[in-house]
């Protein structure tokens, strides 16, 4: 029990001091419980100081420090320059992409995927690719080591802005230009057994589970190094086929090298160090807003499918955390549930570029979804210029809104916008060219699609369930549209048969043919019990001419009630006397010995 210090007299000095002690524990003890109420993450959070940064190229996010993230901004923004005099000025995107650096390791963790857990104390960075954005999550490591593990697939995001086809060999070179900007040159040479010929290099496709670590060997180190020889030695040929790649055809463009003269280059080759440019990004930086970094966590979070975890960071009152709400349950809640939600959030937000977006972009079938879909695209793609997906579902949905005519030009600014989702394009545009009855097109839009690159294996099999659906529809059209022209040609042949020799007039119809009906009586003394009955045809040819009346048949029936004997006693329709004498003799009776009279009546109605 606490003891009263009010009670200690004032020159028990040793007492007092035992008091002053009691009364210090129970404040530190007070403090700890409340600091248990509050939570750490709180406390850590309001402790935390954040800072945001924006380039051209790239938004960050920090709780480090501003010197820490002006020097990882910089080091990827000089890496996208080195890639824009290689290839041209990297095409505009519709949103930058969003670095997290973390001086946490926990945050770190906690931000990434399911799936990478095996390996997230072994990489410093990755590169996430959202719903609608693409992030890189790093921990508090020199700009070298974060890009040493994000930068190569930061450099396959970077080339996928350049050109519709994306041959494996270049599309890994291009990574590994950028990833390589800045560090030190690999001269080690390539051994005979990991090398591979230039033309090797070139045709290589991606394997099967579309993991550009396959196919091993020096594959990854030969096809940077080729690209560095073509730099320095023909940079008008990687720039005429960087636009080859990008112009609509029908199969991917083949580089117009020899390759065989290319060999002996490539074996021989030593790597110099690529130096970055000697520019200066423009970086803008502050402190940043809580509320609008929460909801920028929250989004890093979708992207690696947390949506649980992701919900949390989008509790508050604004506009943009009602819309985060919103578009999360698209990714969290059944269909049905999610349309409504997001239906509501695109009317009272009519300014919300992404509430309107992933509202239209989902696949829903209700006549009168579809068209506030089509609505809401319209004001998506005023909202988001650069974001040709907007563009391309928004055709989707002029389709099922039966207004195709409407849908090729929105495919055309897709493509023109982003065209590493042209495989998707390609499929949607196919899908418009059946509605128009186009299926020459379509055919050859959805093989296209098929050849384009995926960015995954799940995303290939997914295209291919859908280009099979596809290829359904248009052969389903063909047939119809030549079900159509032979219609039309035998009612041509017919129209042109009548006029030059019209049909005899018909003649009067025949009279119809009166039905027959089949009665029996019989005639004996005794009373009888008939236990089957079998009636001969009333042929139409005898209904026709009227034949009827009875026919009298004499049966002796035998002690086990079948006919032993029968034969016709007179008969007025003489022709159907034997059929009358046949079907009586299967007649069958109650056992018992005697003789009868069987009249038939054969009458007309």
């Amino acid at each position: 029990m606490r003891p009263s210090c009010s009670r200690l007299a004032a020159a028990d000095l040793s007492q007092g001091e035992r008091c002053t002690i009691w009364e210090m524990r129970y404040r530190v003890i007070a403090l700890a419980f409340l600091f248990l109420l509050a939570g750490t993450p709180a406390l850590q959070a309001k402790d935390a100081k954040w800072f945001e940064m924006s380039s051209e190229h790239f938004l960050l996010f920090t709780d480090t420090n501003e010197a820490k993230g002006r020097r990882l901004i910089s080091d990827f923004e000089n890496r996208v320059t080195a890639l824009s005099q290689a290839f041209g000025k990297v095409p505009p995107r519709q949103f930058p992409i969003e670095i997290f650096l973390f001086n946490n390791e926990q945050d770190f963790i906690e931000a990434l995927p399911h799936a990478e857990g095996e390996e997230q104390l072994r990489k410093s960075a990755y590169l996430l690719r959202g719903p609608d954005r693409t992030f890189i999550v790093a921990k508090d490591k020199s700009p070298d080591d974060i890009a040493n593990d994000a930068g190569h697939a930061l450099g396959h995001v970077l080339f996928e802005r350049y050109t519709l086809w994306r041959p494996f060999w270049l599309s890994e070179a291009a990574a590994e230009y950028v990833r390589k900007v800045g560090r030190s040159a690999d001269t080690k040479a390539v051994s005979e057994q990991e090398g591979f010929s230039a033309g090797d290099v070139v045709t290589i496709v991606p394997s099967a589970t579309y993991n550009d670590s396959d196919p091993g060997g020096a594959f990854r180190t030969e096809s940077y190094r080729l690209l560095r020889i073509l730099l320095d030695e023909k940079p008008d040929l990687i720039g005429q086929y960087i636009q080859s790649l990008r112009t609509e055809s029908e199969r991917a463009p083949v580089i117009p090298m020899d390759t065989q003269a290319m060999d002996p280059k490539l074996k021989s080759y030593v790597e110099t160090p690529l130096k970055p440019p000697p520019v200066t990004a423009v970086i803008k930086s502050s402190e940043a807003d809580m509320g609008r970094l929460a909801l920028h966590r929250g989004d890093l979070l979708l992207a690696t499918e947390r949506q649980a975890d992701a919900s949390h960071w989008y509790n508050a009152d604004s506009k943009d955390a009602r819309a985060a709400r919103a578009i999360i349950t698209r990714f969290s809640r059944p269909p049905a549930e999610a349309a409504r939600v997001l239906d509501r959030a695109a009317r009272e937000l009519p300014d919300h570029a992404l509430v309107q977006y992933h509202f239209g972009a989902m696949k829903l079938e209700d006549k009168k979804d579809i068209h506030a879909q089509a609505v809401a695209l319209e004001r998506a793609v005023q909202l988001l210029p650069l974001m040709g997906r907007a563009y391309a579902e928004l055709a989707r949905v002029y389709v099922l809104d039966g207004q195709p005519e409407k849908s090729l030009p929105a495919v055309a600014k897709a493509l023109e916008l982003e065209p590493e989702f042209a495989d998707d394009f390609y499929e949607i545009r196919a899908n418009v060219e059946v509605a128009l009855g186009q299926s020459d097109r379509a055919f050859r839009d959805i093989n296209i699609a098929a050849d384009l690159p995926h960015f995954s294996r799940s995303e290939g099999e997914r295209l291919s369930v859908m280009i099979s659906a596809i290829r359904r529809k248009i052969e389903n059209a063909r047939r119809e549209m030549d079900q159509r022209k032979l219609d039309e040609m035998q009612q041509e042949a017919r129209a042109e048969a009548k006029r030059r020799e019209p049909p005899p007039k018909p003649s009067a119809p025949p009279p119809p043919v009166p039905e027959g009906r089949i009665s029996y009586s019989i005639e004996t003394r005794a009373p009888l019990e008939v236990l089957e009955t079998v009636y001969p045809d009333y042929p139409e040819a005898l209904r026709k001419k009227g034949a009827a009346g009875d026919i009298i048949i004499r049966v002796d029936i035998g002690p086990d009630g079948s006919v032993k004997i029968a034969a016709v006693a007179s008969s007025q329709i003489p022709d159907l006397n034997s059929a009358a004498l046949q079907a009586v003799k299967k007649w069958s009776f109650k056992p018992g010995n005697r003789s009868i009279r069987i009249v038939l009546t054969f009458a007309l109605q």
